[in-house]
């Protein structure tokens, strides 16, 4: 029995592990995101350190899916945002959260879920961390406006509420 995706439906998943530092940034930028769009926003923002195939049924149902991490490539400066092109056919996993998106997909296929049909990946490069710290560097903490404007610019335009006319609900209202 396959769940389909609702049209149109999208998904903000940032990963990291906020106790080593700029490993966060993936979950930082994500919350970043969500706060933007705001409470009335119908994407789905997931800010979490857990392996990806415990996100199995949080993310089937979806039909976009656009994920955030560090990434620690040494061909980039850190700090430098990567869009990472998401090929079905992967030969390596892209994640090293355990297991890679081809094989989330997989998973969520053979339970008969609807995974996403559209998967975008950004990486935003980091230095290894090699001490536990809580918090983003100054520099990460710096670009993190400008990594979720740029997300939010080639992934979300369309899902941002534009209308200032809107009478105020929940915390804005008066």
């Amino acid at each position: 029995m396959n769940i389909d995706a609702i049209p149109g439906s999208t998904m903000i998943l940032g990963l990291g592990n906020p106790i080593l530092g700029d490993d966060g940034i993936g979950c930082s930028v994500a919350e970043f995101i969500g706060k933007r769009l705001g409470k009335d926003s119908e994407v789905t923002v997931l800010s979490t350190s857990v392996s990806l195939v415990r996100l199995v049924d949080e993310i089937s149902g979806h039909h976009r899916l656009i994920i955030i991490d560090s990434i620690t490539t040494g061909q980039a400066d850190p700090g430098e945002l990567l869009e990472i092109e998401f090929r079905r056919q992967c030969p390596s996993p892209v994640s090293a959260h355990h297991f890679s998106i081809e094989q989330l997909q997989d998973i969520g296929n053979a339970l008969g879920l609807s995974m996403p049909e559209y998967v975008k990946v950004y990486g935003i490069e980091i230095i290894q961390p090699e001490v536990y710290e809580e918090g983003l560097s100054p520099a990460l903490e710096e670009l993190l406006p400008e990594f979720a404007e740029e997300i939010i610019n080639r992934e979300l335009t369309n899902c941002m509420v534009h209308d200032s006319n809107t009478t105020p609900r929940g915390d804005l209202a008066v």
